[in-house]
């Protein structure tokens, strides 16, 4: 074949390639960018640019309900297409578990498996209880580390919580009258508690002052994984090359820095010895009896601790934050709660998990930042089911890699009638609002 064929050859199928995505696809009747019908690269760009959350958004608002974002990936501002926003919209408001039962066959659990962009977050793991798409092997190793991270072995952790805070509130009175961030401070402050609860030590960032550059690495890590996830080849590539010319790729960190970070504090924890009801203490344990949970694996939990607790805890108590400052009536009545328990002989210094619960607008508080600032910003995707599934009027075919729920709260009348904090809400759809963002916490993991 001459060079000339071949060009005229390649050209073809890229105008064949081109045609089907825009008129014969099974998604082609769904508006959206033109790029994004061609190529998944899109979804890389609009994550590698940094505010893909408000890109989704605009696209909603120029493209309408339902946007193909990739040639086999749509959007959704339905409320009710995915566990996530059931369980928020449940009790929410009277006669909100009407809408339940008709869409309960497309929930997350429900043969809706994790998309192969976990492929990029699981890496080389072979434990990875966020990345893990087979959801056998998921549940087997959920269930080994449960009792380790469950809430009851958490509250015997509270001691040693109570003396970072201790710490956290002696340097801020060292710097009081001073500007700073508070922002880092939250951040090395939430590391040093991932280091208590973990291997009961601190890691000395509060009493340092100074992360020596580690949330940067982390910060660089995650900005790296969000594009990638819509890239896997080019993370593919870069495992294959990284014995031969080094690791170019920042999303790497997690399984190699960050790896090697936390089995040096297993290595240190286990020759100074510690509290065996910490998290290493309690999976410890747990190998001793179920011998299949391995160093390795081990590792890895505390690798995730590390890598994406910290940053989760610390970006939840900057929301919280943020917003009370934003809000001061909000931030008034919280001191009043406060006020009115500590009146009452219900607060001690620090306040205790259980006396944080019995404060039903600090919980409030608390969930209502998380739902307007969520930790982790952007949205998981998931297979669609064999054998395609119904939305509306529309049938998406089991072809369809990845379908997507966009919580859309600024086009959503059911969504505006739950609780709004910050804004003047009655304390009943706070009660509302706080349990059930709780309940969603708790299930989608």
């Amino acid at each position: 074949m001459s060079l000339y064929a071949a060009e005229i050859l390649s050209i073809c199928g890229v105008l064949f390639y081109v045609i089907y995505q825009c008129f014969f696809s099974p998604l082609a009747k769904y508006p959206g960018p033109f790029w994004a019908k061609l190529t998944k690269l899109y979804r890389a760009y609009l994550s590698l640019r940094g505010h893909a959350h408000r890109d989704f958004i605009a696209l909603h608002k120029k493209y309408g309900n339902v946007v193909r974002v990739a040639p086999n990936e749509l959007y959704f501002t339905l409320t009710y297409l995915r566990r996530s926003v059931t369980c928020f919209m449940l009790n929410s408001y009277p006669g909100a578990s009407q809408i339940q039962k008709p869409f309960e066959k497309y929930t997350a659990g429900n043969k809706f498996h994790k998309a192969a962009a976990y492929n990029v977050v699981q890496g080389t793991r072979s434990f990875d209880l966020v990345g893990q798409r087979n959801e056998k092997i998921h549940s087997e190793q959920r269930k080994l580390v449960a009792r380790a991270y469950s809430m009851d072995s958490m509250v015997h952790l509270e001691p040693k919580v109570d003396l970072v805070i201790s710490q956290m509130v002696e340097q801020l009175d060292k710097i009081s009258g001073h500007t700073f961030d508070l922002g880092i401070w939250l951040q090395l402050y939430a590391f040093d508690i991932i280091g208590a609860i973990s291997f009961s030590k601190p890691f000395g960032y509060l009493e340092a002052a100074d992360d020596h550059g580690l949330f940067l690495r982390i910060q660089k890590s995650m900005s790296s994984i969000a594009w990638l996830m819509h890239a896997g080849w080019i993370f593919r590539l870069n495992q294959k090359i990284t014995p031969i010319f080094g690791n170019w790729l920042a999303a790497a960190d997690r399984n190699g820095h960050f790896f090697q970070l936390a089995a040096q504090e297993i290595s240190a924890r286990k020759k100074r010895g510690g509290d065996s009801k910490d998290i290493l203490g309690q999976l410890f344990k747990t190998q001793k009896a179920k011998p299949q949970l391995t160093d390795q694996d081990i590792a890895f939990m505390m690798t995730s601790n590390v890598f994406g607790g910290s940053d989760t805890t610390a970006t939840s108590l900057c929301a919280a934050f943020l917003m009370l400052l934003k809000n001061p009536d909000a931030y008034n009545r919280l001191m009043d709660e406060f006020k009115e328990k500590k009146a009452q002989g219900n607060l001690n210094d620090p306040i205790t998990f259980e006396e944080a619960e019995a404060c039903e607008y600090l919980q409030a508080v608390m969930y209502e930042s998380m739902r307007l600032h969520p930790p982790f910003g952007m949205i998981m995707d998931r297979d669609v089911p064999a054998g395609g599934m119904h939305i509306g009027k529309d049938f998406i075919p089991e072809g369809v890699s990845n379908i997507q729920s966009l919580i859309h709260f600024s086009r959503s009348d059911v969504v505006r009638r739950s609780l709004e904090l910050y804004h003047g809400s009655s304390i009943r759809c706070l009660r509302y609002g706080a349990r059930t963002l709780k309940n969603f916490g708790q299930r989608d993991g």
